[in-house]
């Protein structure tokens, strides 16, 4: 009778031992992470890449994939204001956007240590936000650095010689080193690293004029070039060199008053 109860016993051992070993194994794949949580202990953790074994019952899957690659972005151009409270338009891209810490070794260099505070990166990842949106949240910390490194600057530290009515500027790029490096290190100690678990850094690209800027050298580029067409109407026509330039101003002002009426007439016509 005992006999038979062992041998009972021993065969419900090997049953569930091979559950385990098929229904419950996890391959976990390479360049990511399994984060789970024990539901008796209320305790998080995390697999890395390779087999494990969640047990039933016990574990609960949080999020079975959390990439440990970098997951670079370039974003859209985004609207921010300088010192004098001008707006500019910012293109950046994020060249690092990882789970993980600043320089932090390859994968496969990573000793038993380092890997366990990657799982811990992960964990956070994971239970400080929604993983899912993490591009969104991420980006908004970017622009948040990025915003307050520009606001200590004027826009004639940002476009040398920039003139709001000419729209003559030029990009300042020592500044915009300098701001993509603050940005960067402010990113090193803003939540996004010290409690999300990411690794983030910024390039910045470019900056647009302002739109009063980009209007003002339109402006002046079409003012340019219906000049030059009057002051050629007027040698056809003729008229001495000497008086070229009164007779231009002339038909300027003239073709300004006509355009001025013209525009007048659609409105009443539209009323």
């Amino acid at each position: 009778m005992w006999l038979l109860l062992l041998l009972a016993l021993i065969l419900m051992m090997v049953a569930v031992a091979l559950l385990l070993l098929t229904e419950y194994r996890m391959e976990v794949k390479v360049a990511t992470a399994l984060v789970y949580n024990n539901i008796w202990t209320g305790r998080t953790g995390c697999f890395l890449p390779g087999t494990n074994f969640l047990i039933p019952g016990i574990h609960k899957v949080l999020e079975k994939e959390v990439s440990l690659k970098n997951e670079a972005e370039n974003p859209s151009n985004v609207s921010l204001f300088t010192a004098d409270g001008i707006e500019i338009e910012v293109d950046y891209i994020v060249r690092r956007l990882q789970v993980g810490w600043p320089d932090m070794p390859k994968y496969e260099a990573m000793s038993t240590e380092t890997r366990e505070h990657l799982g811990e990166c992960a964990i956070w990842a994971t239970t400080r936000i929604k993983y899912g949106e993490r591009r969104d949240k991420i980006l908004t910390r970017v622009v948040a650095r990025l915003q307050e490194a520009l606001e200590s600057r004027t826009l004639n530290q940002i476009f040398l010689e920039a003139d709001l009515k000419t729209g003559e500027s030029k990009c300042n790029l020592i500044e915009m080193v300098k701001i993509e490096d603050e940005t960067n290190k402010a990113l090193l100690k803003d939540i996004v690293t010290t409690e999300w678990g990411f690794w983030v850094e910024i390039d910045l690209e470019d900056y647009n004029l302002p739109v009063i800027i980009r209007r003002a050298r339109e402006k002046g580029s079409s003012a340019e070039i219906a000049g030059r067409a009057i002051k050629t109407k007027l040698e056809h026509a003729g008229v001495p060199e000497n008086a070229r330039g009164l007779w231009a101003g002339i038909a300027t002002i003239a073709e300004t008053l006509i355009g001025a009426i013209k525009n007048e007439e659609k409105k009443e016509g539209s009323s």
